[in-house]
């Protein structure tokens, strides 16, 4: 199942779903945890990015939070981060799956009047 662009969940024999990236096929997590978590993390200021910075020429007060796959380097997300307002630097859990609900067995004939 497709969750992200680059990202599917696929069920492992035990029935156990695992985040994946689709390029190279890195195993990030099981399908209920933050591939965030999993994933390679850099801070950047806005000012390294071309047109990103500020037209004033001030220092911006945010920095962009990338997460980047191990396996082959794709871009997964980035996320804009105000250190010192929002405390702790945080990962953002923006895609949260369900863990797998177990089968329910249908109501069957009992012989019971």
């Amino acid at each position: 199942m497709r969750i992200h662009e680059y990202l599917e969940i696929v069920e492992e024999g035990d029935g156990r779903g695992q985040i994946r990236c689709v390029r190279c096929g890195h195993a990030f997590c099981e399908a209920g945890e933050n591939y965030k978590a999993h994933a390679l993390y850099r801070e950047r200021d806005p000012n390294q990015v071309p047109g990103r910075g500020l037209a004033s020429g001030e220092q911006p007060f945010h920095v962009f939070q990338e997460y980047i796959c191990p396996g082959c380097g794709t871009l997964l997300e980035v996320d804009t981060y105000v250190p010192g307002f929002e405390g702790d630097s945080p990962v953002l859990w923006d895609i949260q799956v369900a863990p797998k609900a177990p089968a329910r067995r249908k109501a069957g004939k009992t012989g019971k009047a």
